[in-house]
């Protein structure tokens, strides 16, 4: 692209985000905040990683010891996960939604390569945008927060100014390959936007990495101490990939089931939905699916931690609240952001598919049936993909749970991923429910009318 052209795009770009609707600039303001959060959880991970040497203290392990840090900064780089997922279902739900002005540009001449070079300078503005302001908060935060705790050694754990700009292209890049990503299969023509035809389903292929990383996990127990990590650290990599990879076939499997086994039209309505299009569910689960696995490997962590006694007394050990207390709360805010990123899809598809609801409530179905399908329909879609999850991470753990007399621990550690489980399919029912104004708003008589 020569630098003229590139001019041109983003002076267009800009013309085009001067005279959008508030809903849009909801959704930019929406894109920006991603974006602020994928900087700041990368700030923070390079930040630890930069830090050098062990310091005494009674809370902040995380941070102080030495040995603890690139545990930390994993975690931190992970909660990017969720973030992109939502940003990705955002993207999304903005091609969806700027069909008019987008079938304007191409009747005036615009190509489609061009219409999509319009969507990645949009990316580069609004991640530019959010980069720049994650990365303003977190020094401005962590500086404000070592002046309130009195830190004197400022320049050893403050972040030095090298990272930054990389931290910052990199979420700019991942930005710009968003847009190009859920610009893959859309159709700009002169009179509309429309997705490609549906892809062939998921392969049972898919679930191949976690079959291969279930039994390395496993064999890591019984190795000797030298493989025992390595083995057990690319078994839980393949597992994690093959969960990630394999929700959308779990869904597909599992609507099949619902369907074939559904006693009500609305189970049957939500079953065969699932069928149709299981990748879009399978994007979203497979985060609220990751969140249960960590949240259930939690478990492990925190029965050996409390067991072993002395954090509510010790001064010396009361830094492992704090760490638990965090490690808790990341689990939340990634569940929180799956979730919201679950909310994003359910605009999206009713978007695309409003006027097929609108058609049903036309019929004669009662638009309080439409809303008990969709919670059926997250039902379906998040219950074997969260059990999936749950029962990675207990037959991960095997060796060291269930090859031992400590009922106590197990009965815990099963307990916990079930509530894990429990928490993240709740979760996802309540904001399915609590988003059913969009469905009534999407099958009102209106969506009916071309236009």
């Amino acid at each position: 692209m020569t630098g003229g052209r590139a001019r041109v795009l983003f002076a267009v770009a800009a013309m085009l985000a001067r005279g959008t609707s508030h809903a849009e600039r909801r959704r930019r303001r929406l894109l920006v905040s991603g974006a602020a959060l994928a900087t700041f959880f990368l700030l923070g991970a390079a930040n630890l990683l930069l830090i050098r040497g062990t310091t005494q203290t009674r809370w902040a392990g995380l941070v102080a010891e030495e040995g603890l840090r690139p545990g930390t900064a994993l975690a931190l780089a992970l909660l990017v996960v969720p973030v992109l997922a939502l940003l990705h279902q955002v993207g999304r739900v903005a091609q969806a939604a700027q069909e008019r002005r987008l079938a304007a540009l191409r009747l005036a001449g615009a190509t489609p390569r061009d219409v999509r070079l319009l969507g990645v300078a949009e990316a580069l503005r609004v991640g530019t945008a959010g980069a720049l302001a994650g990365a303003v908060g977190y020094v401005a935060g962590q500086r404000a927060v070592m002046a309130a705790l009195g830190v004197r050694d400022t320049d050893r754990y403050a972040i030095p100014p090298w990272p930054v700009p990389i931290v910052l292209a990199l979420v700019v890049a991942a930005a710009a390959l968003v847009s190009l990503r859920v610009s893959r299969h859309v159709v700009v023509s002169p009179l509309s936007v429309a997705r490609r035809a549906s892809r062939p389903g998921p392969s049972p292929y898919t679930i191949l990495p976690l079959a291969l990383g279930l039994p390395l996990m496993v064999a890591g127990g019984f190795v000797r101490e030298g493989w025992s990590v390595p083995l057990f650290a690319l078994g839980a990599v393949l597992a994690i990939v093959g969960i990630a990879a394999g929700a959308a076939r779990v869904i597909l499997e599992s609507a099949r089931l619902a369907g074939r086994w559904a006693r009500t039209p609305e189970t049957l309505l939500a079953a065969r939905a699932l069928e149709a299009d299981p990748r879009a569910g399978g994007r979203t689960m497979a985060v609220v699916a990751l969140v249960v696995v960590f949240g259930t490997a939690t478990g492990v962590v925190t029965w050996d931690v409390v067991r072993s006694g002395g954090i509510f007394d010790d001064p010396a050990e009361r830094f492992w609240l704090v760490s638990l207390g965090l490690t808790y709360g990341a689990l939340l805010f990634a569940l929180l952001v799956a979730v919201t990123a679950l909310v994003v899809h359910r605009a999206e598809a009713l978007l695309e598919g409003g006027r097929s609801m609108a058609a049903l409530a036309a019929a004669g179905a009662p638009v309080t049936s439409l809303r008990r399908s969709a919670v059926r329909q997250t039902l379906i879609a998040a219950t074997p993909v969260c059990a999936l999850g749950a029962l990675t991470a207990l037959l991960g753990t095997a060796p060291g749970l269930f090859m031992t007399s400590d009922l106590p621990m197990i009965a815990w550690t099963t307990g916990h991923a079930l509530f894990m489980v429990v928490l993240a399919v709740s979760a996802a029912a309540a904001v399915t429910a609590l988003s059913n104004r969009l469905l009534t708003r999407a099958a009102a008589p209106a969506s009916l009318r071309a236009e």
